[in-house]
């Protein structure tokens, strides 16, 4: 049994050229959607604000609903990225609804992305199925935070810990889209301390 050829440093740098290529336009997507929405997204737009060809957009997405579609893998990067030492932003669920909105804050333009990539979800199926599995692993995530604050006496260990990360992601959601519409309707903050008291109060 031979041992599997390792990628040489040639390989290996064209693959991080890609990675950062297409990272660039996905960014510059992001962007555009944030400013014009999705209705007014033009790949050729796309191109030029990430500095490349038409021809270059298409080596590496294959058509504008491809790129789309990888939009939503794209903003699952933004919320899942490690903090600088390389853990994650969040060890609990109250550091988790911190660093989520701290993510919209930091990210100009996230929630009137979501908003519209979910919006064209309910008519076309590549997205819809593609925002349902960042969903669900979100809400697994979350899931999985409730029951260790549960065995550590933060939170009641009588809730379920599904419906119960399905209410803080739909919080979450929620409140970033209403703020995306006025930032001063209420405190994000304020609004999740209530609700993790309220998780406390449960019985």
């Amino acid at each position: 049994m031979t041992d599997r050829p390792t990628q040489g440093p040639i390989a290996m740098l064209a693959d991080d050229i890609a990675s950062r290529r297409r990272n660039e336009l996905l960014e510059a997507a992001f962007s555009l959607i944030a400013e014009k929405g999705l209705e007014g997204l033009r790949t050729r737009d796309v191109a030029q604000r990430a500095g490349v060809n038409i021809s270059t957009l298409f080596y590496y997405f294959g058509s504008k609903d491809a790129l789309v579609a990888a939009l939503v893998g794209h903003i699952r990067d933004i919320f899942t990225a490690a903090s600088g030492s390389g853990s994650p932003a969040y060890t609990d669920l109250r550091s988790h609804l911190a660093n989520a909105w701290a993510r919209f804050q930091s990210n100009p333009g996230l929630a009137t992305a979501l908003q519209e990539l979910m919006l064209r979800s309910s008519r076309d199926e590549v997205i819809r199925s593609a925002l349902d599995r960042v969903l669900q692993h979100w809400s697994e995530t979350v899931a999985g935070l409730v029951r260790q604050d549960a065995n550590n006496g933060q939170l009641e260990t009588n809730l379920d810990p599904v419906r119960t990360a399905a209410l803080v992601t739909s919080f979450v959601i929620g409140a970033t889209l209403r703020l995306n519409v006025n930032p001063t309707a209420f405190s994000f903050g304020d609004v999740s301390d209530e609700l993790q008291n309220l998780l406390k109060a449960a019985s």
